[in-house]
């Protein structure tokens, strides 16, 4: 029996055909793969790492939950995109308000953060802030914390891992998050904080 690791030799198209099997080693595969691509190319989009990662988590998930019309798929690189194309105009299109206001806060980092010291310091200090905040949290929520941010697991690797239900560790590191954000110090930009966070 193959282990996990072993399918990353494999095709798109051969990992399609394993996930339609219930594989879901050839799933983490596929996830593994594309989180990161489809994660930077929504940032540009939607200048919301939270919601970036939203989106690529809710594609997955249709995408194991609707597993057995993926035989369909012909290119899977093309498929997940045009997915997180429109995905991230459906959020645009329904706070168009926020984005306004994310999009400001983004050009505002863009033009205060363009010498490379002074960025590498302001999130050297982030950094600090945040490590600081989540010593103060419960075990199980600084737990889930760190093996969100630091091991970049996903809420359902978190919540076998903690024996918790992925509601769970969704609420936990949602309130981590508020816990954290409530450390920061105000002049210090919202969205370099949650790149830090999900990154």
């Amino acid at each position: 029996m193959k282990t996990e690791h072993s399918y990353d030799s494999y095709t798109d198209s051969e990992l399609i055909s394993h996930v339609i099997l219930d594989n879901e080693h050839a799933f983490n595969e596929l996830f593994a793969r594309y989180r990161n691509r489809l994660l930077a190319y929504l940032m540009k989009v939607c200048k919301s790492p939270e919601t970036a990662e939203e989106i690529v988590l809710d594609i997955f998930v249709k995408i194991w939950n609707g597993r057995a019309s993926m035989r369909q798929v012909e290119n899977l690189e093309a498929f997940l995109f045009t997915v997180a194309r429109n995905k991230a105009l459906d959020f645009l299109r329904q706070v168009k308000k926020s984005r306004r206001k994310q999009e400001a806060l983004w050009q505002h980092m863009q033009e205060h953060a363009a010498d490379a010291a002074d960025k590498a310091l302001l999130l050297e200090n982030l950094e600090a802030s945040i490590r600081h905040a989540a010593a103060g949290l419960s075990p199980q929520r600084k737990m889930v914390f760190l093996l969100s941010r630091d091991h970049h697991l996903t809420y359902e690797q978190i919540a076998e891992k903690l024996q918790l239900s992925s509601n769970t560790v969704r609420n936990h590191l949602s309130a981590a998050l508020q816990v954290i954000r409530s450390h920061i110090s105000p002049g210090l930009d919202v969205i370099v904080l949650c790149m830090l966070l999900t990154r």
